[in-house]
């Protein structure tokens, strides 16, 4: 294409059996072991024959908090797996992609990633489960001019105390990212008390309202917090204080949680308020969640993209990868090319928007790149 594609959720990050940013690597486990219990889009399986385990043996449903997490060897493991065991039974999950040996993605195997794919620039974003990186995030941005922009990472659960607000401070001046990461399952730290909705946040949002730089979001369908709509209920309760503060809905709208079986969507209120009146955006990003169910190029979520295109309007999505997770389902090339082949019924200018034009109003950092190429 004529313009530079701008992928608003991609991931670099060393090897998983590292400190990664942490101060240790049993906190870095730990962070893995919660994300592994919340993870819900790979079964776990026997290691022995691979069968499907219903059962959840990595944290006590009743104790959201690091005390509810069980002894059960949880480590890591090779080809993309996390393993741990359970009655002498060895167990894994299939989180990563099966080429991926030390579940590692450095930047350059990112950069070819997008060189082959025609991707211009890539949004770094920072989970727990990969480390605190904004270091990594910025030295990349160093090595590769204009390709990568970083996010910060706060640990959710302490983000309004004043160690935690230094260490941002520090991640958006000296190291320049761009914008703020906040997964609420990141909140497990403190059992999910305070919630992040509560006052007891506000010294964190203020420091994000007064920065200008945007929130982008991971939220669960069903967690400690409650349903999606109750997650949006706070985020609700958060822009009416803090009105200046744009977000992003990152993996976008579970459309699949509001759809008929002849998949026409029927949205709650909540979301329809902050979409349609709010400063919320949403990725369009639908391989990672339906590469497992359905085949390329994903028939069903173009009917799900469609009608939220057509009730909120281009301006409010951005595309996004998820690489490179991606990986398990298709191709990096493929989480794109179904989107941009595929979406006859969006307009070029929609397409452009959505692939590029959003992600350059919302990221002060990337408009800056754009006056640099002009």
């Amino acid at each position: 294409m004529e313009y530079g594609i701008i992928d608003c959720h991609a991931h670099i990050f060393p090897p998983a059996a590292t400190a990664a940013g942490f101060p240790d690597v049993a906190t870095h486990l730990l962070h893995q072991q919660r994300s592994m219990h919340m993870h819900g889009n790979q079964p776990y399986r026997r290691c022995h024959d691979h069968s499907i385990v219903t059962e959840r043996p990595l944290w006590d449903a009743k104790d959201p908090s690091p005390t509810g997490r069980r002894e059960v060897n949880f480590r890591i493991g090779t080809h993309g797996r996390y393993e741990w065991t359970v009655d002498d039974e060895d167990q894994y999950v299939q989180f990563l992609a099966p080429w991926m040996a030390n579940l590692e993605m450095t930047a350059e195997t990112m950069i070819a990633y997008m060189d082959y794919a025609g991707v211009a620039t890539a949004i770094l974003q920072n989970d727990h489960i990969y480390g605190n990186l904004a270091e990594e995030f910025a030295a990349a941005a160093r090595a590769y001019p204009d390709r990568f922009i970083g996010l910060a990472q706060v640990e959710e659960a302490f983000a309004y105390q004043d160690h935690e607000l230094q260490r941002l401070h520090d991640e958006i001046g000296r190291l320049g990212m761009a914008g703020f990461y906040f997964t609420t399952t990141g909140m497990f730290r403190s059992g999910y008390k305070p919630m992040h909705s509560d006052p007891a946040y506000d010294p964190y949002w203020k420091l994000v309202e007064a920065s200008g730089l945007p929130v982008f979001w991971v939220q669960s369908g069903n967690s400690p917090v409650g349903t999606y709509e109750d997650e949006m209920r706070h985020l609700a309760r958060i822009i009416e204080r803090f009105p200046g503060i744009r977000h992003l809905l990152v993996h976008g709208v579970p459309t699949t949680l509001y759809a008929d079986e002849n998949d026409k969507l029927k949205l709650p209120p909540i979301i329809e308020t902050l979409l349609t009146e709010g400063p919320v955006f949403a990725e369009i990003l639908y391989p990672i969640a339906w590469g497992g169910k359905q085949e390329y190029p994903y028939p069903r979520a173009h009917l799900h993209i469609r009608q939220l295109v057509e009730r909120f309007g281009a301006s409010r999505f951005l595309w996004g990868s998820d690489a490179p997770n991606v990986d398990r389902y298709c191709t990096y090339a493929q989480s794109l090319t179904y989107f941009t082949r595929y979406s006859d019924y969006l307009s070029e200018a929609e397409k452009r928007a959505i692939l590029r034009d959003n992600a350059v109003a919302l990221l002060p950092a990337l408009a800056r790149m754009d006056k640099r190429e002009g």
